[in-house]
């Protein structure tokens, strides 16, 4: 699932993003809590509009960290949480 995630990250495909986040996903971010897939995969889809590079996730449990570095530098990480198959949580950072 991880790679998938991954693979639709690298390849800038929200709908193959939307296809592995679940509907009630929620996402925490600065400006605050995004609640729906859409809503989701639209914060996720704008980081990695910006990312050049993508790390191997860090994984324990249902949770992981995808580190991504940018252009200018810049570097950060999406945790997530996966159950049944689907993102229903995720943060960045």
């Amino acid at each position: 699932m991880l790679e998938e995630i991954l693979t639709a990250s690298r390849a800038r495909d929200g709908d193959a993003l939307a296809e592995l986040y679940d509907e009630h996903a929620v996402w925490l971010a600065p400006e605050g809590t995004l609640r729906g897939r859409e809503a989701a995969v639209a914060a996720h889809a704008a980081i990695a509009s910006d990312a050049v590079g993508w790390s191997a996730p860090q994984q324990n449990g249902a949770r992981a960290a995808l580190r991504w570095s940018g252009a200018s530098g810049a570097r950060g990480a999406i945790v997530v949480e996966i159950r049944r198959g689907r993102v229903i949580f995720a943060a960045s950072a």
